[in-house]
């Protein structure tokens, strides 16, 4: 079970208490803007996980109060701004919740919508809430974040996750992690023309390597047989992607196997002595 720190915020748990009765939420989300370390270099996560638990406590009176704060877009709270913190606190709202409900299911359901937003750092929120309900529910999580990969920034998210080394460590089994991975590759693999230009899509990509990279040192058998099966993708993203691995991997040795499947499929270098260049745009200009 992770720890959970008493929220020791008089003015802030006073606030809670008032909103649950209330149902008035004004005053409480000043207070927590207040104390949420917005804007800044990293928010208050001591204080939002604090406060989640708490919500969690409270059980269905909280209802209204995490819907609000998961309502939090980024009209009603811009990125960079003192305002964020709100839905990052709804974050952990969702994931406290998750930790004592009888089922994942419908939390990460809410969680997984989080993952789809835009603002980075509410999807950091949803990176270091899914490690934590890995510190309790790890083998149960893993299979249920399949549902992730079929929409890019969930899928990126989802990784990062998983290769948080907290988490691999409590993983028995390669099995369902190297799953994960191989349905993120097909994600990235398949996308088409537009959704290379989606922010999604680049996060996905981004997120590969260094997943990749992490999960090979708990699992490097498994995770090396994954990676020798996408060697010949054509796709030029990916193939880089897996050039960073062989880049970034402790023992580049061990990946000698790796680096030359995808030597043997690189595409075949044009012949200096023929190729004369980019030829768009070198005809007359008419005026």
């Amino acid at each position: 079970m992770p720890r959970i720190e008493p929220l020791r915020n008089a003015a802030i748990a006073s606030a809670l208490e008032q909103a649950l009765v209330r149902a008035k939420h004004d005053e409480l989300g000043a207070l927590l803007v207040r104390a949420g370390g917005l804007p800044g270099p990293r928010p208050n996560w001591r204080l939002a996980w604090a406060f989640a638990h708490s919500v969690a406590a409270a059980h269905g009176r909280a209802d209204a109060l995490v819907a609000d704060l998961v309502a939090m877009d980024s009209r009603r709270a811009p990125p960079r701004s003192a305002l964020e913190f709100l839905p990052v606190v709804g974050v952990f709202c969702v994931a406290a919740r998750a930790l004592v409900a009888p089922s994942l299911g419908p939390e990460l359901d809410r969680l997984a919508s989080m993952a789809e937003d835009p603002r980075h750092l509410v999807r950091e929120a949803v990176v270091l809430a899914l490690v934590e309900l890995a510190s309790e529910r790890s083998e149960e999580l893993v299979p249920l974040l399949g549902a992730w990969m079929a929409a890019y920034l969930p899928a990126a998210v989802a990784l990062t996750a998983l290769s948080a080394r907290p988490w691999l460590d409590r993983i028995a089994s390669a099995g369902s992690l190297i799953a994960r991975l191989d349905e993120a590759f097909s994600l990235a693999e398949n996308a088409g023309r537009a959704d290379r230009r989606s922010q999604g899509y680049r996060a996905l990509v981004d997120a590969l390597s260094p997943a990749v990279t992490k999960i090979m040192e708990r699992f490097s058998g498994p995770t090396l047989a994954w990676l020798e099966t996408h060697v010949a993708t054509e796709d030029v993203p990916l193939r880089q992607a897996l050039h960073e691995i062989i880049d970034h991997a402790p023992s580049r040795s061990q990946l000698e196997s790796v680096r030359a499947g995808l030597d043997a499929n690189d595409p075949p270098r044009r012949d200096p002595r023929t190729y004369v260049g980019p030829t768009r745009r070198r005809g007359s200009r008419k005026g």
